[in-house]
């Protein structure tokens, strides 16, 4: 079961972290996508307790890319790897790219 509950102090301002710096590494040719963060939990067997999602909102699916650690916790240098194998590959949100 994923669930989006209570978030943890200070989140905000780490999921506005994530967010503007997602925004920033972006090509120029997305410069219009939206990006979305979000940090879930999930307390089903085998799934990362905590992970951090990022969404790139553009026309036709989303495509997503998963970092299993909470927001707090999310490096520039996870993003950059993130982004980095989302857009080589194309994945979309039914092709999750996960980083650790």
């Amino acid at each position: 079961m994923i669930q989006l509950g209570k978030k943890p102090s200070g989140s905000k301002a780490h999921i506005s972290r994530v967010r503007d710096k997602v925004e920033e590494m972006l090509p120029p040719a997305m410069e219009d996508v939206a990006v979305m963060v979000n940090q879930i939990e999930c307390k089903e067997p085998g799934c990362p307790p905590i992970e951090t999602v990022v969404s790139l909102l553009e026309e036709g699916a989303p495509k997503i890319f998963k970092v299993f650690k909470p927001v707090s916790e999310v490096t520039d240098e996870d993003l950059k790897k993130g982004l980095q194998e989302l857009l080589s590959f194309g994945k979309t949100a039914d092709e999750h790219a996960h980083t650790d």
